[in-house]
């Protein structure tokens, strides 16, 4: 009996080693994976500079984006995701110019990259509602579909914001844009970015 006894706590004891094993080497893993993704991007992205505004800009301030010459076609760059949602990466593409260029663009990011290794960074079905412009800051007024469809995470959020801005202050006369839904601004789309002011561009999110 006393030896049985012995057999049963020594199994139980070994049962519990493994477990606590396994723990560590999940917690190593999981610590490993943290520093080695996580932190660089939120080291990237804290205390990143956005435009202030010292009071609400009305209604007869904001004016539509002037016109751009109808013509020939223009080449723009359009940021999209690599493969790890770590870096944009520029697609240049050619569009029309139209009213305005700015609308013409995100509706091109939307459709996606042309190149295979490279990722869509706003939500299919996502559609822009107005684009305005005031002191050389850009207002795109997107619909819902872009957090409804939103696929989450914090780094895929960083990477359809940033295409955005980044698409956008590539075109002449834009130092900034802020992102709205449905007419309203938001504090983020999916819980992780801050969308409630104007953005700069960010060229640290620029794959080197």
């Amino acid at each position: 009996m006393t030896k049985n006894r012995k057999s049963k706590r020594k199994r139980n004891n070994l049962k519990i080693i493994f477990i606590l094993f396994i723990l560590v080497v999940i917690v190593i893993f999981s610590y490993t994976i943290f520093n080695k993704f996580i932190v660089p991007i939120w080291e990237r992205y804290k205390e990143k500079p956005i435009i202030t505004k010292e009071a609400p800009y009305k209604e007869e301030e904001i004016k539509e984006v002037q016109p751009v010459p109808i013509g020939e076609m223009v080449e723009v760059n359009l940021y999209f995701s690599d493969s790890q949602a770590m870096y944009l990466v520029p697609e240049k593409r050619k569009i029309s110019q139209t009213p305005s260029l700015a609308r013409q663009a995100v509706i091109e990011l939307i459709k996606g990259p042309e190149n295979s290794d490279l990722y869509s960074t706003i939500p299919e079905g996502t559609q822009v509602n107005e684009v305005y412009i005031a002191d050389d800051i850009v207002y795109i007024d997107l619909s819902e579909e872009i957090f409804k469809n939103h696929p989450g995470g914090s780094s895929g959020e960083l990477m359809t914001v940033y295409s955005i801005v980044n698409t956008l202050t590539e075109i002449h006369s834009i130092k900034g844009v802020q992102i709205l839904v449905e007419g309203n601004e938001k504090k983020t789309l999916i819980g992780h970015v801050d969308i409630s002011m104007p953005l700069l561009r960010d060229e640290d999110w620029i794959k080197p």
